[in-house]
């Protein structure tokens, strides 16, 4: 399944809602109740070794998050 994101403005969305049948709208604000239960993928132990290296613990999380900020833009 693929995943589209979309940003619309409130007033786009409650129009699109109200078009929608009063039984439906139901179903969607129950779904929006309940919890969001996380994505885990795990991983075999033996990928574990794989893994070392990705992330660093340790030196300066703000100058970090900025260097990262700066490649994402």
């Amino acid at each position: 399944m693929s995943t589209i994101m979309l940003e619309l403005p409130d007033e786009v969305l409650l129009r699109a809602l109200r078009r929608l049948p009063m039984r439906r709208r139901k179903e969607l604000l129950r779904k929006l109740e309940e919890p969001v239960t996380p994505m885990v993928k795990g991983v075999q132990a033996v990928e574990l070794d794989r893994l070392i290296g990705l992330i660093a613990v340790g030196g300066d999380a703000l100058e970090d998050s900025e260097r990262l900020c700066d490649i994402a833009n």
